[in-house]
Parts: C-alpha cells; structure tokens; sequence
C-alpha cells in the first residue's frame, strides 16, 4: 500500500486552495475593464451631444432667445391714388433682430435700414411683432420655420437719427407679416438662414404726390422681402 507523504498533500491543498483565488481575481480585473470602457463610452457620447449641433432647435429648448444681423431686398405697394410707404423705401437693406420664443409663440423686434442711388435711404422698424412660429427639422443640421405674426412699426423717410423723435417719423401702423425660412446650424448656438416674408400693413401718413395730385394721408397694400441672417440662439 503506497501512502501519500505530507508534503503531497500540502503542495495539493495549496494548489486547489490558489485556483479558486486567481479565477476570481482573473474575473474581476474583466470586469474592472468593461467598466473602463464603459465609462469611456459614456464620457465620448456625453461629449458629442454637447459639442455636435442639434437636429430640432424646437424639440431642446422651452425658451429660445435669439439675436442676428440681416441682409436683403424689401418692396411693397398701395392701392391707387396712395403714396405707400413701402414703395418709397424700396430697396436693398441691412439691419437686426432680436426676439425671444416661448415654445412656439415669438416676439420679435426689427430695424431695418434700406439704401438707394444716393446712399442711406428710410428705415422700417417693427415694434414687436408677435406670433406662432415652428421648427421643422428636415436634416441633422437643418430645420424649415414657417412663421406668422402680426404687430406695429413705424418708419423714416430718410436715414434715422438719434435721438428719434415724432418728426422723424413719416408712417406709422399695423402689419401683417407671413414668412417661410431654413436655418442650417453650425453648433448648438450659431445658424445662418434664409426666409421670404410676405404680408399687408396699414399705415397713417404716408403723405406725398401721386401723378401730380395730393395722396391720401394713409398707406395700405402689401409688402414683401427675401432675407439671409447670422443668428444667435440663446437659452434653455
């Protein structure tokens, strides 16, 4: 009969005894390194939607204020015997906006000074106009704005001076302005856009001469006007 010595069965023991111990130290270093990666997954999708630009402006923000600088053409006209205000200032124009949305109703402030032949010519300035305006996402970095609003403005025949005061002023009235743009982004604050706006205005003295006789005190007819824009979203 063959008989195990003590040291077989302490050299057996010792081993059985490390195999259990390593397998489990073998699995949590695997599990230490999913977690990494884990983490390291997480961090790099927390970084891009931060930094990448946002599909739907509309879908983020409950109250989105917005800036920008404007460039374009505006153009109107009245009925007959009427010297209308957006017929005299016709013209190329550059000016600003500034608004501020609260999901889908705007208010929106607008200067806008246009030039002629001879340099600086009147100005349109829209204090406030006010209305529902949509966000239409139609690709990752693009979205359609329909837009309505309706509000009052004033304008200048000439170039504005400040202090702006009543004599200045030459036309004055109520609006109604419909517009259809596209804003692409380049961020999650900075866009550039495109839109037509169209839409009647009732203006009180836009006096002046039509075919040789006296026009009448007041300036109704339709306006309308193709615009690119720099704009400047804020909010949360």
């Amino acid at each position: 009969m063959t008989w195990l010595s003590p040291p077989a069965l302490g050299s057996r023991s010792s081993s059985l005894a490390a195999g259990p111990s390593l397998h489990l130290r073998g699995r949590r270093r695997s599990w230490a390194a999913a977690a990494g990666q884990g983490a390291l997954l997480a961090l790099a999708l927390l970084v891009g939607s931060l930094a990448g630009p946002r599909a739907a402006r509309a879908d983020g923000r409950f109250v989105d204020v917005h800036a920008g600088v404007l460039a374009g053409g505006l153009t109107g006209g009245g009925s007959a015997g009427t010297a209308d205000f957006f017929h005299q200032i016709s013209g190329p124009g550059l000016g600003a906006e500034v608004g501020v949305r609260l999901l889908i109703l705007d208010l929106s402030f607008r200067f806008l000074q246009t030039f002629d032949s001879s340099g600086r010519g009147g100005t349109i300035s829209y204090i406030p106009l006010l209305g529902p305006s949509i966000e239409i996402p139609v690709a990752r970095y693009l979205v359609l704005r329909p837009a309505l609003a309706a509000g009052f403005g004033f304008g200048t025949p000439g170039p504005a001076h400040a202090p702006l005061s009543a004599d200045q002023i030459s036309a004055k009235g109520l609006l109604v302005v419909g517009k259809l743009g596209v804003e692409r982004f380049f961020g999650p604050v900075f866009g550039l856009s495109l839109h037509a706006e169209g839409g009647y205005h009732y203006f009180i003295g836009g006096s002046g001469l039509v075919n040789g006789t006296a026009a009448s005190d007041h300036s109704s007819g339709w306006q309308m006007g193709l615009f690119g824009s720099a704009v400047i979203h804020l909010g949360v």
